[in-house]
């Protein structure tokens, strides 16, 4: 199974922070991207888009909405 890390870019800076781990689901809902972890744990993060999939390198790059 994939699991991601997610990190969050800010204001084009290519610098990132973790958002979360060992994530296997990211779907939109009520305007929030929604990230779902291997414990069925649920993290909302609101006002991004999903920027970068990378499977090879196990990441998700969401980037913080203007």
């Amino acid at each position: 199974m994939c699991e991601f890390v997610v990190y969050l870019e800010e204001n084009g800076s290519k610098e990132r922070e973790v958002v979360a781990r060992k994530i296997i689901k990211a779907k939109k809902r009520d305007g929030k991207t929604v990230l779902m972890d291997t414990s069925g744990n649920v993290t909302p993060v609101e006002h991004v888009s999903i920027e970068v999939v990378d499977t090879l390198m196990q990441e998700l790059i969401l980037r913080k909405e203007r």
